[in-house]
């Protein structure tokens, strides 16, 4: 047979994507990217859940979307009994599998067997469970960790949306076989580094280039977070409290999906801000959302657990300047004098930034090279390359 890299294609090179947990930022960069993806020679078969119990999303995704594969997979062999003219890979229903860490890669594999035998998988990494916080709270959650790491083993290539995810997951992967009794697998993290690169994730800019840039008259701050302990709501709350404490003139607006578990104590420490708060609450459109960005002045993190911050590079991107921690993924992206080490720091930051309001857009030029426009060309790349193994 002709070396599948050297032979010409008439047809797209056909993408089975796996996303578990379609929802949030996982669902707009699968979306964006195949709405660009496709017109660029791609086609897609796209499988998902709904954005619910993450655990069990880790636990169980695969054996539901094997089921799915293989039906798929059946329907195409009937449809091409010859196989598909032109094709990069004519005998296979796809010519590259697209897999997020919610799904357990290397048992999906094994139970859609023939379905995808032979296809080449990428893995995403938006995140990775060795590095989330409070984890080894039971031996039940090493499982999680022992996905990642095997999703990783069984792809030919592994994508990181920051150095900080990619460099975090190998640092850790050593100590965490440790944790095995016997027979301790070696040269894991080796392995997985020689197939990995970093490749951010790009959001769309459209919305905030229509919401015309707003300012009231006084300073607006935004907090546009999911509503969960690892975002560190207190943190934020108890910064902007001491700050009506001393009697400051400013806003706060509340932005972000809600979690039954902690909204009614987001929603409590919100309503002591009185009539500073003008927003609570996940807007209810892109476009809304994008219009109450470019209402605000200055935009912040207090984050315990970021991979990359995508509505804080939304938030840049709209008009805000964003006041982020000094760890996890932010030193990465964000100069040093929009970082801060302390809580004390954090609330002396503010200060001076609602004493002295930032002109709108002095972050922009931060976020621009993160835009579906600048990184879809690293996209096509990856899977042109990873389809022609």
């Amino acid at each position: 047979m002709s070396d599948p890299a050297a032979r010409s294609t008439d047809a797209p090179i056909r993408v089975l994507a796996l996303e578990p947990y379609y929802g949030g930022s996982h669902r707009a960069v699968l979306d964006g990217l195949i709405g660009r993806m496709e017109p660029l020679g791609f086609a897609f078969d796209v499988l998902t859940l709904p954005p619910r119990k993450w655990k069990w999303r880790m636990r169980g995704s695969a054996i539901t979307m094997a089921e799915e594969a293989r039906a798929l997979a059946a329907a195409w062999r009937e449809a091409h009994p010859g196989g598909e003219a032109g094709r990069l890979h004519p005998d296979r229903a796809w010519d590259v599998i697209y897999a997020s860490t919610f799904v357990n890669l290397a048992e999906f594999v094994a139970l859609a067997g023939e379905a995808v035998a032979d296809v080449p998988r990428i893995v995403y990494f938006h995140e990775n469970q060795l590095l989330y916080p409070n984890r080894h709270t039971a031996e039940w959650d090493y499982q999680f960790a022992l996905t990642n790491i095997t999703s990783a083993l069984t792809a030919e290539r592994c994508l990181f949306n920051t150095r900080y995810n990619l460099d975090g997951f190998l640092a850790e992967i050593p100590g965490f076989l440790r944790e095995f009794p016997d027979h301790r697998p070696q040269g894991v993290a080796e392995r997985i580094a020689a197939r990995s690169e970093v490749v951010p994730p790009p959001f769309d800019p459209a919305p905030f280039d229509g919401a015309p840039v707003t300012r009231g008259p006084r300073p607006r701050i935004v907090w546009p977070h999911r509503w969960e302990h690892d975002k560190d709501p207190e943190a934020f709350f108890a910064a902007v409290g001491a700050l009506a404490a001393e009697g400051l003139e400013f806003e706060v607006a509340i932005a972000g999906q809600s979690f039954r578990e902690t909204e009614a104590l987001v929603v409590e420490a919100a309503s002591s801000l009185g009539d500073r708060l003008v927003h609570v609450g996940e807007p209810g459109s892109r476009a809304e959302y994008a219009r109450l960005l470019a209402s605000a002045d200055i935009a912040v993190s207090t984050a315990r657990n970021e991979f990359f911050g995508l509505a804080m590079l939304e938030a840049a991107y709209a008009g805000c300047a964003p006041l982020v921690p000094d760890r996890l993924a932010y030193p990465e992206l964000y100069p040093a004098d929009m970082r801060y080490g302390t809580q004390e720091q954090l609330v002396a930051r503010l200060r001076s930034l609602i004493a002295e309001r930032p002109a709108p857009g002095t972050a922009r030029a931060i976020a621009e090279p993160y835009t579906f426009e600048r990184l879809v060309p690293r996209y096509t790349e990856v899977f042109r390359r990873v389809a022609k193994r």
